[in-house]
């Protein structure tokens, strides 16, 4: 099983979105400075990293849910693939025999999904790889003080880049959204892992429409937005 949640925000982008991408006195090891914690630079990621990342994810994604029976189950299961340290090997994260079995190739390739979490890694590389920069990412955890109990990832695009994210958003049944703390930044939500998943392929198989022709590049069309807010 994987945990879903409510669909909350819009399906097209906010009103009140802001287009903006950092220039180089906004970044740093951290990534993009907007008051986040334990984030890293990810930019102009190659399409084969995106691509193996994916088939990566895909497989631990159908691991985990498959041995998950609630969403307290799949956290603790994710966290035992996106955490564990063979230098700790004692910290076992209650995992049974049948488990550990089934998680132990994916735990001991640390590089598998590039210290990021299941269901979101793959749509931050998307994203990277059409020049959209990513901020932040979660796949959602259970409990009143998870920073947010669905799969989203915030980032930093032009105007023109989300219009051409926008159908994918809406055909994957993603939601956009804004962090009001971080109004500088965008939000795309997922029910589940399927949909930010899904959305990742999306990206990948739509590569092309995401390049703005030359003769465009200056204008600003208009567009005719709806917002729901998602935080």
């Amino acid at each position: 099983m994987f945990p879903t949640s409510p669909p909350e925000g819009s399906t097209t982008i906010p009103s009140d979105a802001t287009f903006w991408m950092p220039k180089p006195e906004d970044i740093d090891e951290e990534g993009i400075a907007c008051y986040l914690r334990d984030t890293w630079l990810i930019k102009d990621v190659p399409v084969r990293a995106a691509r193996r990342l994916r088939q990566a994810e895909r497989r631990i994604a159908e691991a985990v849910g498959n041995l998950a029976a609630t969403a307290e189950d799949f956290d603790r299961l994710a966290h035992a693939v996106e955490d564990y340290d063979p230098d700790e090997p004692d910290d076992d994260y209650d995992l049974t025999d049948t488990e550990r079995a089934a998680l132990h190739d994916f735990m001991s390739d640390d590089d598998a999904l590039d210290s990021l979490e299941i269901g979101v890694a793959g749509l931050v590389y998307a994203l990277a790889t059409v020049r959209i920069i990513p901020a932040a990412s979660c796949r959602g955890h259970p409990g009143a003080r998870a920073w947010s109990d669905a799969p989203v990832v915030l980032f930093a695009t032009t105007e023109y880049r989300a219009r051409a994210l926008q159908p994918l958003v809406e055909a994957t049944g993603c939601r956009f959204g804004i962090d009001t703390s971080r109004p500088e930044l965008l939000a795309v939500r997922g029910r589940s892992i399927l949909d930010t998943m899904q959305l990742a392929d999306a990206v990948l198989g739509s590569r092309r429409t995401f390049v703005q022709p030359r003769a465009l590049r200056g204008t600003r069309p208009r567009y005719v937005y709806e917002h729901d807010p998602l935080f």
